[in-house]
């Protein structure tokens, strides 16, 4: 008598849920100049017209580009400011607590942090220049709940993340060094544990894992556990894949094995709550995946993923099916080098690193 394994069971249900899946288009509304080779962007309204614009990290001319929206998609160039060299990521909060947006920018070859202050208009003034150790990726969070918001960055040269706690007036204290993989090139924030305490999360290009840093709520990180991802992890996307309540990751990895074709895979590791992950769930991404979103493009209330691939220039997308595995992927072609995603009223801002362009795209 034929008996059906787990492994099997999981196999057809899979299976079945990839037919009922559905679709999902994406739609080119233009293609807006964006400086010299945009690798990454935030959206935040920085003159407080009710309307989302662009910060924009030119990598090549070591700038951050203010673009303002005009609605309906569409930017117009506004000011540009100049930062360290080699820029290659940004976020933003309001460090000085005055309601107004401000702006971090890492730039890995000089290592440093641009701290830059906004007036509310979309103009910015230079406040303060932090020395890092190679920064690749930065996150902004209250970490120690004073009501200030914190730094926490990865250094790629050192192996390490470090934290600056805010001292509410636009400046940080000191900062505090946690150990993690080697050469980590991706931070995120998120509470893994359940105990309502900001954690951090890693992807460690050269280990080929995660590390994980559980928070203490008081800007400490000190337990650090480190989980096996697939091969050259680069991007991690935040999200319950499984609809259970517990927050998972989504690991690009620029390297497949041979059974992949060598192509870029994504490895889900499925939560716990309590900061430990299932070993991982690994399925085919892109030919060159580079920067992975977590968000639901189809509105079945199912997380998918929006992958860049620099190799065919395009987005790839792999619906989610609710259960931590996806749908193959769907191609949507983009510009020249796409390096980073984000979305935007009701689609998607890809930044093309090689034709110095934004591809704007709505979800038809």
């Amino acid at each position: 008598m034929f008996k059906l394994t787990a492994g099997i069971v999981g196999l057809l249900a899979s299976q079945l849920a990839v037919a009922a899946v559905g679709t999902v288009s994406l739609v080119p509304l233009y293609q807006p100049p964006a400086g010299a080779a945009p690798v990454s962007f935030v959206v935040g309204d920085f003159n407080r017209d009710g309307k989302p614009d662009l910060a924009v990290v030119d990598q090549r001319s070591a700038t951050v580009r203010i673009l303002l929206g005009v609605g309906n998609g569409f930017f117009e160039p506004w000011v540009e400011y100049q930062v360290g060299i080699n820029p290659v990521a940004i976020a933003m909060g309001d460090f000085n607590n005055d309601g107004k947006l401000d702006l971090a920018v890492a730039s890995q070859l000089s290592n440093t942090l641009t701290i830059l202050l906004g007036n509310g208009d979309a103009t910015f003034r230079f406040f303060a220049t932090l020395e890092a150790q190679g920064p690749t990726s930065l996150v902004i969070a209250d970490f120690n709940g004073d009501g200030k918001l914190d730094l926490a960055v990865a250094n790629a040269t050192s192996n390490s993340v470090s934290v600056w706690l805010g001292i509410g007036q636009g400046g940080f204290r000191p900062p505090l060094d946690f150990r993690v993989g080697e050469n980590p090139v991706f931070l995120v924030a998120a509470d893994f544990n359940g105990d309502g305490k900001w954690d951090l999360a890693t992807a460690n290009l050269a280990s080929n894992n995660v590390s994980i840093l559980l928070g203490n709520g008081t800007g400490l990180f000190p337990t650090v556990l480190n989980f096996p991802a697939g091969l050259a992890p680069t991007g991690l996307a935040l999200g319950d894949f499984n609809g259970d309540g517990k927050m998972d990751l989504a690991v690009l990895n620029a390297t497949g094995t041979k059974s992949s074709g060598f192509m870029s895979t994504v490895s889900v590791l499925l939560g716990s709550g309590h900061g430990y992950f299932q070993p991982p769930l690994t399925s085919v991404a892109a030919a060159k995946g580079s920067f992975i979103l977590a968000v639901d493009l189809n509105n079945d209330h199912k997380l998918d993923l929006a992958i860049t691939d620099a190799s065919s220039n395009s987005l790839k997308v792999l619906l989610g099916l609710g259960n931590g595995f996806f749908a193959p992927p769907l191609n949507f072609a983009v510009g020249k080098g796409p390096a980073w995603i984000a979305p935007f009223e009701t689609g998607l801002i890809v930044a093309n690193s090689l034709s110095d362009t934004l591809s704007v795209l709505s979800i038809r």
